[in-house]
């Protein structure tokens, strides 16, 4: 393109000055993004050299210290050893020039400065150069590497094109700037908020609470967890996320062990894929953890405690901060907010733990919030309501009671089982029938023993008749020929094994009745039946050895309270009868009649405990009181009774359970 290019109809013209514009426009877009510098000036560049169709280009940037260097390039032509790029020093001095002269400029090609030799264009391209600013300052230089042979028109057009770019750069870095100012503010809040937090209470376990879930937020990381050290161990205090961790999960055991390891080195462990061999007495607990829970990034942090005023080595370390990620990499910023969330931290759970250490810490802190300013007549008053409370209940006695619960019965009752397997064939009683004793209750019939009287009946029958026409024969036969007495002495052993055979049978009839007979059920006292719709329930059913059928009790005699007194207030009421001498007065109520109070006396306690429907350990007690103090008695009827232990304080009485609790809790 050695000469200039006709002129274009005017479309052509309308349609180049459109892509110019959609041009600028996706550049402005992309000063916005929030692309790095390199992505930016690479995109950046592409687009101006593809939409002014020029050779290449460069960017240029100033760094501290080392004056103008290129930050990327597109197709730079090659200097006079044959490299590629510009590297004739009156070329880089063309070049800060123009950023010092602080306005655009057009170079012709193989062209120098006017009266300076050493500032030109040894290149056969023509340089487009315009300088931009950041903040104030100028930062850079863009170079655009155009083909020579463009009309005055065009290459003004080129300035004015690679001006407006130069001020989407100052745009870029400037947004890039108020984004690094923005994101530093917010993380100063965060600063603050973590280190009010930490600092707003000295209890131990809520001041690691805060670093764990506050340094989380500070950190940007997934999970941090805050270890306390005990010796050469590391106890887990607070984990983010987490209201209280279970100690004994393995992940918990795991990252114990593995703190433990990193404070036994005494420096820091920065953990990821790849970062080089570790000790082993780390990376052996480390490798458990990973594996388990699959951490990417992993920082243990000691925490410290300040030094003192006077030196001296490193101070003890009170604990350790973990910081964990699930996805990415380290980075400076990351340290960084790492090392101030440590430091402050270490600051936080040291006040905390001097606080616990001083003896009676929370109580006195209490003491002081309660008598602090115009609290103080209020908190007297409350202390005086509270002595007078507790010179009461030490000091006033009160009746001291054991509840239990039990049944109303008469005290001669018996329950009829079944003797064995069968079917009740006949049944002689209905509900709250009167029966003496050895009545017939019901009968029972068993098939298979009806079946064995039958065959022994009937071999016995037949053994007796062929007995007797043996003893006929014998008789009758004469004994006079070899013949016959051989017949006769036949006849005799056929009597004496028939004999022997009728009675075997005889016996077994007998054992056989004996089993009928015991398939009677009979009372086995007089009184009421107390089995509800025994009918229904027996009539013609199969019943099994053992099985109940039916209660009989006197309802005439005496009754008695059948108590469950509960296993832990057994050794109170032995111990009152005891001290009295006496059996325990039972003051008791019925489900039945609840208005009225009835008296009695223990009469026997069982000598062992036992463990009730309720899943309660119980020892049953009995009592009996007069029935003709009592109008209304229903068997079974449910008792309410309180046993009479005596008199003891009244603090003891009330709050007994909790004693026993606290006693119980202290010695096991």
């Amino acid at each position: 393109m050695d000469s200039a290019p006709p002129n274009p109809p005017s479309e052509s013209n309308d349609e180049a000055w459109r892509q110019i514009e959609n041009l600028v426009e996706q550049l402005a877009e992309l000063s916005r993004s929030e692309v790095s510098v390199g992505e930016f000036y690479k995109e950046l560049l592409d687009r101006i050299v593809s939409g002014l169709a020029a050779s290449g280009g460069t960017v240029w940037t100033r760094d501290a210290g080392a004056g103008l260097q290129p930050r990327y390039r597109i197709n730079p032509p090659e200097n006079s050893g044959g490299e590629p790029g510009p590297g004739w020093p009156g070329h880089d001095r063309l070049i800060e020039t123009v950023l010092a002269s602080d306005r655009p400029q057009l170079v012709p090609p193989r062209s120098a400065a006017a009266g300076d030799d050493q500032t030109k264009n040894p290149t056969p391209f023509l340089l487009v150069l315009c300088p931009w600013r950041v903040d104030d300052e100028l930062a850079g230089v863009i170079e655009v590497f155009q083909r020579p042979g463009a009309s005055p028109e065009t290459r003004r057009g080129y300035l004015q094109f690679l001006s407006v770019i130069c001020e989407l750069v100052t745009d870029f870095h400037g947004n890039r700037r108020v984004r690094t100012f923005q994101a530093h503010a917010a993380y100063w809040r965060r600063f603050e908020q973590y280190v009010a937090a930490v600092h707003s209470s000295l209890d131990l376990r809520q001041t690691a609470y805060q670093i764990a879930n506050e340094g989380r937020r500070l950190i940007d990381c997934d999970r941090v967890s805050v270890l306390s050290a005990h010796g050469s161990k590391c106890r887990l205090l607070a984990a983010s996320g987490v209201d209280t961790p279970n100690r004994r999960a393995n992940t918990v055991r795991q990252l114990e062990r593995l703190a433990a390891a990193v404070m036994a080195c005494n420096e820091p462990l920065w953990y990821c894929p790849g970062s080089g061999d570790l000790p082993p007495p780390i990376e052996r607990p480390l490798n458990s953890y990973v594996d388990q829970t699959h951490v990417r990034l992993l920082a243990a942090v000691l925490l410290r405690a300040a030094k003192a005023d006077d030196g001296g080595g490193q101070s003890q370390p009170l604990g350790m901060l973990i910081v964990e990620r699930f996805r990415g990499a380290a980075d400076d910023d990351l340290r960084e907010r790492v090392d101030v969330a440590s430091r402050h931290g270490a600051l936080a759970l040291q006040n905390a733990l001097e606080l616990r250490n001083v003896p009676f810490a929370r109580p006195l802190r209490m003491l002081g919030t309660v008598l602090h300013g115009s609290r103080l007549p209020k908190a007297i008053c409350v202390l005086l309501a509270v002595a007078a409370a507790v010179i009461a209940l030490v000091a006033v006695p009160a009746d001291f009671e054991v509840e239990a619960r039990g049944e109303l019965q008469p005290r001669d009752q018996r329950d009829v089982f079944a003797p064995a397997n069968g079917v009740v064939s006949s049944l002689r009683v209905a509900h709250a029938a009167e029966v003496h004793t050895n009545d017939l209750l019901l009968t029972l019939r068993r098939p298979e023993l009806d079946l064995e009287f039958q065959r022994v009946w009937g071999e016995l029958q037949t053994a007796q008749q062929r007995l007797a026409t043996i003893e006929a024969e014998r008789l009758q036969n004469p004994r006079e020929t070899e013949e016959q007495r051989r017949r006769y002495q036949q006849l005799t052993a056929e009597e004496e094994e028939l004999k022997q055979w009728a009675d075997s049978l005889q016996r077994q009839y007998e054992i056989v009745q004996k089993q009928q007979s015991a398939l009677e059920v009979r009372s086995p006292i007089g009184g009421r039946i107390l089995t509800w719709n025994i009918k229904q329930l027996l009539e013609a059913r199969p019943v099994q050895q053992g099985q109940l059928l039916t209660t009989v009790a006197n309802l005439r005699g005496d009754w008695v309270l059948e108590l469950e007194v509960p296993g832990d207030r057994i050794a109170d009421v032995l111990a009152a009868e005891e001290r009295f001498r006496r059996r325990a007065e039972v003051t008791f109520v019925l489900a039945t009649d609840p208005g009225v109070v009835y008296r009695g006396r223990i009469e026997d306690v069982a000598p062992r405990v036992e463990i009730a429907e309720s899943e309660q350990s119980v020892v049953l007690a009995t009592v009996c009181f007069d029935r003709d103090d009592v109008p209304k008695l229903i068997p079974g009827a449910t008792v309410v009774g309180k046993i009479n232990c005596g008199r003891r304080s009244l603090g003891y009485v009330w709050l007994h359970d909790l004693f026993e609790a606290v006693e119980a809790w202290v010695l096991f």
